[in-house]
């Protein structure tokens, strides 16, 4: 079954009503990884010995040398410059979720240069979870779910959650695996199901979003979501 609709969409959450985080993509064939992982390693411009753990603190270092200048609350913690680093663009172990469905929704429609192909909403019941992100030991050993304070709007906005991903225990093994259903990182079991979003019908989920209030300008509640909503009105993508 591939979903039509928003009420479509809705029917299947409460067939799936125990359900804690929601995740959509604009491609159904995008895996489920963090940002970090992309990183060609073989294409950097010097050799990082420490395998991930070095190229994530060099990436953390160099963004908060030059963040403090910008910033009106300092992080308290790694896990809380991580989400402020992933929030800026910065590839981190991080992959954003929220706990509500529909903006879940929002983000495997509102790309409208993905209408050429299905999307998909990931509902995932973590085994693992977190309160706090001040929970969190500094690498936790296989993948948490976990809450954040809201230290930004646009968490706020999107009600967003995390999992981190785990580095993996041996150092010569150094590649994240992508979750998936019965399967994740360190070989923990967990439970997602995944719900294709009908290409033709994006543009339809779109409207019916925006009349139920998410939209661009809500979901991103500062000038990029602004502007971003002023582009969508002019047929600017």
């Amino acid at each position: 079954m591939k979903i039509k609709s928003v009420i479509e969409f809705l029917q299947e959450v409460e067939n799936n009503h125990a359900v804690q985080m929601y995740r959509g993509q604009g491609r159904m064939e995008w895996e489920l990884i963090p940002s970090i992982a992309r990183i060609n390693l073989r294409e950097l411009p010097m050799k990082y010995d420490g395998g991930w753990r070095s190229i994530e603190k060099d990436l953390l270092n160099r963004f908060m040398k030059h963040a403090v200048r910008y910033i009106t609350r300092e992080p308290k913690s790694k896990i809380e410059w991580m989400i402020n680093a992933q929030h800026h663009g910065v590839p981190t172990r991080l992959l954003d979720w929220s706990t509500n469905p529909l903006k879940a929704l929002y983000f495997a429609v509102e790309n409208p240069n993905h209408d050429d192909t299905d999307g998909v909403v990931y509902l995932f019941s973590p085994s693992s979870w977190r309160s706090t992100a001040e929970s969190l030991g500094e690498e936790e050993l296989v993948l948490t779910a976990f809450h954040s304070a809201f230290i930004n709007e646009r968490i706020a906005a999107q009600e967003g959650c995390f999992t981190i991903f785990p580095f993996s225990r041996k150092m010569e093994d150094d590649d994240f695996v992508a979750m998936q259903d019965g399967f994740c990182p360190q070989n923990d079991v967990i439970s997602m199901v995944k719900l294709a979003v009908e290409a033709d019908s994006k543009e339809e989920i779109r409207k019916q979003l925006n009349r139920l209030g998410v939209s661009d300008s809500n979901m991103f509640p500062d000038l990029d979501g602004v502007a971003k909503d002023i582009r969508r009105q002019f047929g600017c993508f």
